[in-house]
């Protein structure tokens, strides 16, 4: 018998929904933008039912939302499962937004259990928004974002940065490098990695933006 799956699996607001399975069990992480506690976390065993079973930043002094604006706060965050553990990307937009520039702070959190306690936020730099960390086969980890260009009459896509990320020591080490420049689409965002059979795949969105925009 087929069973169909009704949408929304998960109703109400949750927007740039990241999923990983661990084991038996699937895992959402969903944007909270202005909203307080920050990215939501779901649970399922079948991709059909899901619970709510934690807020990530539930601190504030993971997350000080004091001033949030409309559509400002936390975007996009990327859940991944590594080590033993559960770790999440995000960016922080507030203030750091105005006019064509756009530098927003981003971090990663780690847990050991899905429901928290979550770390203190490690900054993984400021070059756009929609960071997601990359788990090699051989130990080494790597933070991919955008990179937000400011300049007038530009789509304001800078291409896909990647930076090896150090977690023991928790910081970003060696250089940056540009590994996508996008195409005649527009502004390229959302960054994941994958490898497969020895390939590694690079995933984005992308959307077009206009050109003339001041």
């Amino acid at each position: 018998m087929t069973q169909t799956i009704q949408n929304p699996v998960l109703k109400g607001f949750n927007p740039d929904p990241s999923i990983v399975r661990v084991g038996d069990d699937y895992y959402i992480a969903t944007s909270t933008f202005e909203w307080f506690p920050g990215i939501q976390i779901h649970h399922s065993k079948d991709l059909v039912n899901w619970r709510l079973v934690s807020h990530v930043l539930s601190r504030t002094s993971q997350l000080d939302m004091t001033g949030m604006d409309n559509s400002e706060g936390v975007y996009a965050p990327a859940l991944t499962y590594a080590d033993g553990k559960f770790w999440v990307c995000f960016s922080n937009v507030h203030s750091c937004r105005g006019g064509n520039w756009m530098a927003t702070p981003s971090f990663v959190v780690t847990a050991d259990n899905i429901e928290g306690p979550w770390s203190e936020p490690t900054p993984i730099g400021n070059y756009g928004f929609d960071p997601s960390l990359f788990h090699d086969d051989d130990g080494k980890k790597y933070m991919l974002n955008m990179i937000w260009d400011g300049r007038a009459k530009t789509n304001f896509f800078g291409g896909i940065v990647m930076q090896e990320f150090d977690a023991e020591r928790g910081e970003l080490v060696g250089e940056p490098r540009n590994i996508f420049e996008g195409t005649y689409l527009g502004c390229t965002e959302g960054p994941q990695m994958l490898k497969k059979d020895g390939y590694y795949y690079l995933i984005t969105a992308e959307a077009a933006l206009s050109a003339t925009m001041q």
